[in-house]
């Protein structure tokens, strides 16, 4: 079985690298990196005829021989490849170890937050209401971040919660015991009844979160996405650029997916969440 397209051969040479068994798997149609360690990378081109429950019944099978595996889209490996082999340092144990009860922690603003995350979360920033740092020698070497606090009428009318929404360390660098420390830093702030976060399905089995007390919660459905082939952004549907939201308005022959399509978007999807709750 060979690789079929240049993107693939590239992961696969640049994986190569870091461990030299590496060897393609002959799972007809996916392309799967066999790293000989506990995880595998699957290589997802744009163009495929996969489903997401395709995608997730294959992490569960691999799942079974305790092994992670890890969908890699064609678009996150040309636009985040930082990002991307900053994951694989981490996962082949490469990166350097630096014990979290030796750095201090700082308040953020958003700029610092959103370039910190930008430059080493594989998603990037998102708006949050409060952000933490981890420092050592006044170098910002983790960030979490977190949402504002709420009440959850649904369980009663005294009950709190938030959101941890990102959590990102600098690149080539474990930061042992570091999310744990921001975490209980944050809620120092306030009082809560239990702290909220998400795993991506793609990419994580949730294990950091439950060696922390956090319990799985939730299993949420995939979601469609649209990648503009131009520049690799990836949209929600709820967040397509407003001016072609405006002209796919003011035509009504297609639909909405054939009318992005039209203008050079691609419709992918992700293989959902893990939603998991640390309750206190």
């Amino acid at each position: 079985m060979g690789l079929n397209s240049f993107w693939q051969e590239d992961v696969f040479l640049t994986v190569q690298g870091f461990q030299h068994q590496v060897q393609l798997l002959d799972v007809n149609p996916y392309f799967i990196i066999d790293t000989q360690k506990d995880f595998l990378i699957h290589l997802v081109p744009l163009n495929n005829h996969f489903t997401p429950k395709d995608l997730i019944q294959l992490q569960v099978s691999f799942q079974q021989e305790n092994k992670q595996l890890i969908h890699l889209w064609e678009d996150v490996w040309h636009s985040k490849r930082e990002q991307v082999l900053s994951r694989f340092y981490s996962f082949f144990g490469l990166n350097k170890g630096f014990h979290g009860r030796k750095a201090g922690i700082v308040e953020l603003d958003i700029q610092q937050t959103s370039q910190f995350l930008n430059t080493y979360h594989l998603q990037g920033y998102v708006k949050s209401k409060y952000s933490f740092g981890l420092v050592n020698n006044s170098e910002i070497i983790a960030v979490a971040s977190f949402s504002a606090t709420r009440i959850m009428k649904s369980k009663n009318a005294n009950y709190k919660s938030a959101e941890l929404v990102r959590f990102a360390s600098k690149d080539g660098v474990t930061i042992v015991g570091g999310l744990s420390k921001l975490i209980k830093h944050f809620l120092k702030q306030f009082e809560l009844n239990d702290l909220m976060t998400y795993a991506d399905r793609d990419w994580s089995l949730g294990k950091g979160y439950e060696k922390l007390n956090f319990q799985l919660s939730e299993k949420t459905e995939p979601l469609d996405l649209y990648v503009n082939t131009d520049t690799l952004i990836r949209y929600t549907p709820h967040r397509i650029p407003k001016n072609l939201l405006l002209a796919f308005k003011a035509q009504n022959i297609l639909n909405l997916p054939d009318f992005l399509a039209a203008n050079g978007f691609i419709k992918l999807f992700n293989t959902g969440n893990l939603k998991y709750h640390l309750y206190l």
